[in-house]
């Protein structure tokens, strides 16, 4: 499992790295100082990605990655939106452990003769990603189409107007019902003219809001492992298992946007896992 929270405040123009504020609204972790208490069931870092107009460098920091260096990232992506592709943090496939109960910060440096907003997410997890479970498209699906391990991608979308500079809960459409029974989501795609990132709101559990980043344009790039089929074209791999859900409790998106969007567009990756079904609500 793993869980995306936020970094954002006003840093000014400097070649010495700057502290941003854990954004508390809607937050999952407890807030130290100003950055984030780690989680005892969450202590490795999965990801890291950041977005400013003039954004130069990331810095993630805490005490026990001492006695080496602090990780410092780069290339960054430098706008108002993701670059394409976009340039991210993935230590996924090997997250490295903190220190339970200790703070954790997000440093900046940005080149702007003024001071500017930045913007970065964080994820944690408590390891590599989490087996599907099922064999993904088995043999055997043209005569039992039903049978788990099913692949696909459904589409959805939504009008909610989302709070600039905050989070905006919004509740997926998916263009055709999804055939009755349990599904894993492994991975998203969600489209939004300001969006910066998203985060899954499970329905049935647990509390933890994996997530990503958002594109504003049809042909912007996901982060390869955000998909699980991704537009790279290498093999499959994904974050593992984000969550899982009944067919008729699909969870909502959290969207992080800059503006008051008023529609909203997303690509469920999903895995048919089987025919268990929740009451009717």
């Amino acid at each position: 499992m793993f869980h995306l929270e936020l970094f954002s405040s006003s840093a000014s123009q400097s070649t010495a790295f700057q502290q941003l504020d854990y954004f508390t609204p809607d937050n999952i972790l407890p807030k130290l100082v100003n950055g984030v208490q780690i989680s005892p069931d969450i202590s490795n870092l999965h990801s890291v990605m950041g977005v400013g107009a003039h954004l130069v460098g990331i810095r993630a920091q805490a005490t026990s990655m001492l006695p080496f260096p602090y990780i410092s990232q780069n290339p960054v992506n430098r706008g108002t939106a993701f670059e394409s592709p976009p340039r991210i943090f993935d230590m996924s496939s090997w997250p490295l452990p903190l220190k339970p109960t200790e703070e954790f910060d997000i440093f900046v440096v940005q080149d702007n003769a003024g001071a500017e907003t930045q913007y970065v997410a964080v994820q944690w997890c408590d390891g590599p990603g989490t087996p599907i479970g099922v064999t993904v498209n088995p043999p055997g699906l043209t005569n039992a189409p039903t049978t788990p391990g099913r692949f696909f991608t459904a589409h959805w979308t939504a009008s909610v107007t989302l709070g600039g500079g905050g989070w905006s809960l919004v509740q997926p459409a998916f263009d055709q019902p999804l055939y009755a029974g349990t599904y894993g989501l492994v991975g998203a795609r969600v489209l939004s003219a300001t969006g910066l990132f998203f985060r899954m709101y499970p329905a049935m559990g647990p509390k933890w809001r994996p997530g990503g980043i958002c594109v504003q344009a049809y042909d912007a790039m996901d982060p390869m492992n955000q998909r699980y089929m991704n537009a790279f074209g290498a093999e499959p791999g994904g974050w593992g298992l984000w969550l899982q859900f009944f067919q008729n409790v699909p969870p909502q998106v959290e969207i992080f946007a800059t503006g008051n969007d008023t529609a909203e567009e997303g690509w469920f990756d999903l895995v048919y896992l089987g025919p268990q079904v929740s009451s009717a609500i």
